[in-house]
This record gives structure tokens, C-alpha cells and sequence, in this order.
């Protein structure tokens, strides 16, 4: 979608490639890290580079330097005194520095806004085409802790991102619901009914019961090696189909998706469809049995592979030598029952940790060799650690998503009771919801998912600095200027004469803030196109710095009415983007704070 903020970036370019002699592409014009530098700025190295090798360093003919480069532009540009767009240029070093004219900047960028509303920075990237996003994939029968949570507010956030540009996404989740952790829980949960025939399971029925289950059936049987064979024994009659063990299987099973369903829900989380390795385990056989027969898989040592040497993919395992399936297998099969059941599918990403990367390369190069049209992707992320290191569900050393929910509420809860002696509990409770799944969801989404978080609890419950809390508070703020005046922010149905907006003069902090709203469409290209929401998060805490000097600085209700009109039009306009990019990131909002 078209914009002010490309055009104002062509027209700049095309000055500075008149002057310079060149094509100097709008991409190549950034904004500088301080505002007082000006609103553009342009780098003169290429420039350099390129009239040495035109002209040559010779006596007659010089290399100019890139800061004599800017020099020269800032001259030359600073003759057009009649650009409506260009208030000055100046050099600093090799950076050619643009100071836009401010009235007709913010007046273009808030024409962009309160034009499309909630369009503002949405694309059709992906119009007519659908893609799979396959994200939370906790295993049942274990607890949901904060190293899951990481994969499921990154795929949240993709999912509204890409939905954002163009995209008709489905997600879904995939659900480890058989196997060896299970086999392990059943066979504690019979062996304590066993040792005692009045034991009940009551009102343990929770997801949180059976990770504490797990955790102490893996130390016993470390303890104890010998009873290994037991839980095997549990496993081969529950793939065999016993009833008793099905049935406790079915029951147990369920206490983990409620738990899953939970915490999905807190997180404003949309799962469209949810598949069990139980529903593909029986089919993956089969395709293996038929990779076999097509010559794309072989017999080695027993065991069914795949040959992936030649494209530097070393041998794809798909079934094990006593016959057994392993996830390979399943997820063969998951991959084929989802192109069943999604014909359109153009994509499929799939979110998972970094530690499978190459996992997830023999599976797709597989998938091709089977005839799939599909594009799959991997998305990977590192893994959240404790400052103790690793959390493991088998060593029972992990901070629970409830009891790090619960200690962030409880903190939340407590800050605004401090601020706001005079609320009712219910709206206490409401926002500190709100403040603590700001912190929780900006905290593994603020920085690069390529980069390890290492949990600390006192910092996710910080809330100065960059996190969530303080974003969502520069929202409040500008939310309370409009409550002020009655002006209703979110959905406003106010109409307005663009031929008109600010014809007065404006503060440099205006100027910076509408310029930072003007940067949302671009990021949420690039935050879609590399499948990053980070982007949109650094954005955001931009967007509040440049919120938090526009409320000191610039007076909007004190203002004279005229000026005071053309700023509460801005105040609205911030706030609506801003709101929409804590949107995008799964960051709920607050009324107050």
C-alpha cells in the first residue's frame, strides 16, 4: 500500500540524485539516532567509491572524500529554497543530514492514518494465499513452563503479523501425546493406586500434577533401573490398545489440553487446529513402507533412512531397527494429513527451537523428494534458560508458566494498588492483568529470537526501562489526554479537513512523533517478510520514547483551541498506531495505569 512516508523518501532521493549525478534509491536514507541531526540523513560513501573508479585518483582529477561529498550536496541542495518538502540540509561528516518542512510532513503522515485507520501498515503481501503456522507444541502429561512460553508468544505475534500482511494464516499446534514420558506417568499413577487401594486422584487432576508425576517417575527409575522394563511393558499394552490403560490415558491426557487451553486464552492465543502424534503414528508406518518401495528410503543396519549425503543433509532416520516409529515418522505423516486437510497451503512454517535445525532440513528436503509442492520453513528461536542454566522437565528444575503468572500478577497487582488507593478491586484486577502480559509477552518478544534469553525473574518484573509496562503506560498517557476532552481514540468516527492540518507551527517533538508513526508500515513489511517480531517490539519502545518527550515538551490541553485541536488529532493518531502495534505483538492495553 502506497504511503506519504515513500513518497516523502522518493522525493528526497530524487533531489539528492539530481545533485549528485546518480541514483540514489529512497531505501538508502535512514533516520539518524538523534533528531537534532535532522529527520533524513544519507551516507556518501557509495558515492565516493563510485567517482574513484569513474575519474581515478589522479593529480588532476582527486578522490573526494565522502564527508567532501556532503559538503558539496549540502551546498547545492540548500539553493532550492523553494522545495515544500526540504526545510534545510546540511553535512556532518560523511552524512548528508535532511530537516523536513514540519507542517507539511505531519500533515501528510496524519492524512496517512486517519485515512486507513486500522489498515495503517498492512500490506497484501499475501493476498489470496494461505499458510500454516504450526507453533505450541508442549507435550501433554508435563508441565507448561516459561521455556515453552517463548514458542508460544512468537507464534502468536507471527500469526497476527503475517495475518497483518495479506496473509489467510491457520495455526495450529502439535501435541506430544504418546510415548515414553507418557508410559512413565500411567505406570507411577497405577503403581501408587497399586500400593495403596484408597488412593485417589481427587482434585490432582491438572497438568501440573502429571509434570510433577513425570519428574518423580524419571528420579525413581533412576534410582531403580530394574523397573524400567515395567514401564515398558505399560507402553506396548497402551500402543497395543488395552482399555484400562487407554481410558486413564484419554482422562489424563485431557487435564493437560484444559491446563494448555488456560494458558492459551491469557495470552490471547487462536489455535485453528490442534494434532496429536496419537492421530499420525499409525499412518507414518505406512508412508515409510512406501518410501521404501519407491526407492526414495532404504534398509541400513536394520534401521529405514533416508540418503541425504549427497545434499549435505547426512542420513534421515524414519524408522528404527526393532520396527518402532519415531518422530521422523509421525511427522511425515502430520505433514501429509495437513496438505489433506489445507489443498490451498502455499506455506508451512513451523516454530520450534534452533537445537532441529537440521531435523527440520532432511524432513522438508524428504517432503520434496515425496513430491510436496508445499514451501516449508523453519522458524527457528533459541531456548529461555534459568541464570542456573537449562530447565529440564525430567530434572524437575523449571519455573512453571502459572507460578511465573502468578509471582508477575502479584506484582502488578501490588504497583497498582500503590498508585490507586481509591480503585475497586475488579478494575485493580483488570489491569494488572493487562500490565502483567505486557511484561511477560514484550519480554521474549524485545529482542532477536536467534538470541538466548536467560530468565530473570527480577527483570521480568521491572517496570522502567524497556519493557512492556512502560510502552503500555505512554499509551495510557496519551489515551488520558483524549479522555480529557472526550474524544474517543479507538474508534474514532471524527472526520476531518486534511486540506487544513496544522497550519500552525510545529514543536520538533511533534515532528518526531508523527515520523516515528510513519516508520509502522516499514516495519511491519520487514517484520513479516524475515518472520521477526522483534522489529515491530524495538518499534514500539521507540514509538513510547518518542511519545514519553512529546507529553513533556509539547502542551496539548493548555494549548490555545485552534493549536489544541490539531494536537489532539495527533495525540489520537499516536495512540491508535501505537495501539495497533502492541496489537500485533499479542500486548493487551490497559484503560489506566
Amino acid at each position: 500500500m502506497n504511503n506519504a512516508w515513500d513518497a516523502i523518501l522518493g522525493h528526497v532521493a530524487q533531489k539528492i540524485s539530481e545533485a549528485a549525478g546518480t541514483t540514489v534509491e529512497p531505501s538508502e536514507l535512514v533516520t539518524p539516532p538523534d533528531p537534532k541531526l535532522g529527520d533524513l540523513a544519507f551516507g556518501c560513501f557509495a558515492l565516493a567509491q563510485l567517482r574513484h573508479d569513474d575519474v581515478g585518483a589522479t593529480r588532476e582529477s582527486p578522490k573526494q572524500s565522502p564527508a567532501d561529498i556532503a559538503k558539496r550536496l549540502a551546498r547545492q541542495l540548500s539553493k532550492d529554497t523553494k522545495d515544500q518538502l526540504v526545510e534545510s540540509v546540511s553535512a556532518a561528516g560523511p552524512y548528508l543530514n535532511v530537516t523536513l518542512a514540519s507542517g507539511e510532513t505531519v500533515a501528510r503522515i496524519m492524512s496517512d492514518v486517519e485515512a486507513q485507520q486500522t489498515l495503517f501498515g498492512s500490506s497484501d503481501d499475501g493476498k489470496n494465499r494461505q499458510l500454516m503456522l504450526e507453533y505450541a507444541q508442549p507435550n501433554t502429561h508435563k508441565e507448561f513452563h516459561v521455556g515453552h512460553l517463548r514458542n508460544l508468544v512468537l507464534g502468536n505475534a507471527l500469526a497476527r503479523i503475517l495475518t497483518h500482511a495479506g496473509w489467510n494464516v491457520v495455526t495450529a499446534s502439535y501435541h506430544g501425546d504418546v510415548g515414553a514420558h507418557v508410559a512413565k506417568v500411567l505406570w507411577l499413577l497405577q503403581r501408587k493406586q497399586m500400593a495403596d487401594d484408597r488412593w485417589q486422584m481427587g482434585s490432582e487432576q491438572s497438568g501440573k500434577y502429571l509434570g510433577q508425576l513425570y519428574t518423580e517417575a524419571t528420579k525413581l527409575l533412576e534410582e531403580h533401573p530394574e523397573l524400567k522394563q515395567e514401564v515398558s511393558e505399560v507402553q506396548q499394552k497402551l500402543e497395543a490398545g488395552d482399555k484400562g490403560l487407554t481410558k486413564l490415558w484419554k482422562e489424563t491426557r485431557q487435564w493437560s489440553l484444559a491446563e494448555f487451553k488456560e494458558i492459551f486464552d491469557d495470552l490471547g492465543t487462536r489455535i485453528d487446529r490442534q494434532y496429536f502424534e496419537s492421530e499420525v503414528a499409525e499412518d507414518g508406518q505406512k508412508i515409510v513402507d512406501e518410501l521404501l518401495k519407491k526407492g526414495i528410503a532404504k534398509e541400513s543396519q536394520g534401521a529405514i533412512i533416508v540418503d541425504l549425503e549427497n545434499e549435505k543433509l547426512g542420513v534421515f532416520l524414519i524408522r528404527k531397527s526393532d520396527g518402532t516409529s519415531l518422530y521422523a515418522t509421525k511427522d511425515l505423516a502430520l505433514a501429509q494429513l495437513k496438505a489433506k486437510e489445507y489443498p490451498n497451503l502455499a506455506r508451512s512454517l513451523i516454530l520450534v527451537d534452533n537445537r532441529q535445525s537440521l531435523y527440520f532440513k532432511q524432513l522438508f528436503h524428504t517432503l520434496a523428494l515425496m513430491g510436496s509442492k508445499i514451501t516449508y520453513e523453519f522458524v527457528g528461536f533459541e531456548v529461555v534458560t534459568l541464570k542456573s542454566g537449562a530447565m529440564s522437565s525430567r530434572e524437575g528444575n523449571i519455573v512453571t508458566y502459572e507460578s511465573f503468572r502468578d509471582e508477575v500478577m502479584k506484582f502488578a497487582r501490588e504497583e497498582t494498588r500503590k498508585r490507586h488507593a481509591d480503585w475497586n478491586e475488579k478494575k485493580i484486577e483488570q489491569t494488572a492483568w493487562a500490565i502483567a502480559m505486557g511484561g511477560i509477552t514484550y519480554g521474549m518478544l524485545k529482542q532477536d529470537s536467534d538470541k538466548m534469553i536467560v530468565f530473570d525473574l527480577d527483570r521480568a518484573l521491572a517496570f522502567d526501562g524497556d519493557t512492556g509496562p512502560y510502552i503500555q503506560y505512554a499509551a495510557t498517557r496519551l489515551s488520558g489526554i483524549l479522555k480529557k476532552k472526550k474524544v474517543e481514540s479507538r474508534k474514532s468516527k471524527v472526520t476531518f479537513d486534511t486540506s487544513s492540518i496544522f497550519p500552525f507551527s510545529i514543536h520538533p517533538a511533534e515532528k518526531h512523533l508523527a515520523i516515528q508513526m510513519a516508520l509502522f508500515p516499514k516495519t511491519c513489511h520487514r517484520a513479516a517478510q524475515e518472520l521477526a517480531p522483534h522489529l515491530i517490539a524495538q518499534w514500539c519502545f521507540a514509538m513510547a520514547h518518542a511519545i514519553t518527550d512529546f507529553y513533556r515538551d509539547v502542551k496539548v490541553l493548555d494549548a490555545a483551541d485552534d493549536l489544541q485541536a490539531s494536537r489532539l488529532r495527533l495525540v489520537a493518531a499516536a495512540l491508535s498506531v501505537l495501539t495497533r502495534g502492541l496489537d500485533l505483538l499479542g500486548i493487551p492495553l490497559p484503560d489506566e495505569m
